[in-house]
């Protein structure tokens, strides 16, 4: 996938592809590339076949909320290089990042819709959700956008809402999901399992000292899940395009038995791989992923470690019984 930083850059991208090359081109932000999302980036990868364009997306880094919102920070579902890797899988073929600035979100309807996707995106077709809206304070609507299509003879398709059971799939929808714990739920609407990833750190390695050694993360900039112990699978590649998948239970929290108090304690995530014995398990600089299957409790504080110790027993049997044995 051909990945380009800011729109303005894209003209000579397309030119050195085929000067004649057009674009079936769908806009957003697309976290977490939810089970909506993928029909969306279906349909502009048929699209493009049929027309024989290239499948492009346009979306925004950071996240429009970031920049007009800064002390409102978004919590994103997924971090902006696992929407381009999830996004390359899904078979796009070019996804163009801007950033979100005055220079673009100072553009009228007709501004957007003339010098971005006309000019830059030479668009063919353009393919966008049900709640579509584009330009300066979003005034832009489905039917102003129809207008416009039509007058340029550009195609539009409009996504309609895709739902699971009751429950509309939207990136809001999983954010709710996730922070009220239900992880099955969230998994359902994403079509994946949530997760964290990043590289293994050394920590205090009080984990060991107890007989249950962990894997450190630092937070990613994205969702904070609730305090708590997770069913987990624990992530490792192995070669291009290989992961060996391991059960493991996660504690996402502050670790209140050992700090005397939490109010301002970092967040971390620590992943004990089941079954394995640590010291021929050493993934210390490695890339880890973590994938968060179910929540089994809340955070707790304990009396003495004796507690804890039974407590985290506990939770790796259950764990067990959820969870699939490894594999590759």
């Amino acid at each position: 996938m051909i990945i380009v930083r800011g729109s303005q850059n894209l003209p000579p991208v397309l030119a050195g592809l085929n000067p004649a090359t057009r674009s079936v081109v769908t806009i957003g932000n697309f976290d977490g590339i939810h089970q909506g999302h993928r029909r969306i980036m279906d349909l502009v990868i048929q699209k493009a076949k049929a027309v024989q364009g290239i499948a492009a997306v346009y979306t925004f880094r950071p996240h429009p909320q970031e920049a007009l919102r800064p002390n409102y920070p978004i919590q994103l579902l997924s971090t902006y290089d696992e929407k381009l890797e999830i996004l390359a899988s899904l078979g796009v073929e070019l996804t163009v990042e801007e950033t979100f600035g005055p220079d673009v979100f100072s553009l009228s309807p007709e501004e957007f819709f003339t010098d971005i996707l006309l000019g830059r995106f030479k668009a063919k077709a353009i393919v966008v959700g049900h709640d579509f809206a584009f330009g300066k304070d979003r005034k832009g609507d489905l039917a102003a956008l129809a207008s416009l299509c039509s007058e340029a003879g550009v195609e539009l398709d409009i996504v309609p809402a895709f739902k699971i059971g009751n429950h509309t799939v939207s990136s809001s929808s999983i954010r709710k999901s996730l922070l009220a714990g239900d992880i099955a739920l969230a998994t359902q609407l994403l079509g994946r399992p949530f997760t964290y990833r990043g590289v293994v750190m050394r920590g205090d390695a009080r984990g060991r000292t107890i007989g249950f050694p962990t894997a450190n993360l630092k937070l990613e900039n994205k969702l904070a899940l609730p305090h708590g112990v997770y069913a987990t699978q624990a992530c490792l590649k192995r070669g291009e395009g290989k992961y060996q998948v391991l059960p493991s239970v996660t504690n996402v929290g502050v670790r209140p038995t050992f700090k005397p108090a939490e109010s301002e304690l970092p967040v971390v995530v620590e992943t004990h791989v089941l079954d394995q014995v640590f010291e021929d398990f050493n993934i210390y600089g490695e890339t880890l992923e973590v994938r968060f299957i179910q929540k089994l409790r809340s955070e707790l504080k304990f009396s003495g470690i004796e507690s804890l110790k039974i407590q985290i027993q506990k939770d790796a049997e259950q764990a067990r019984q959820l969870l699939p044995q490894s594999a590759v």
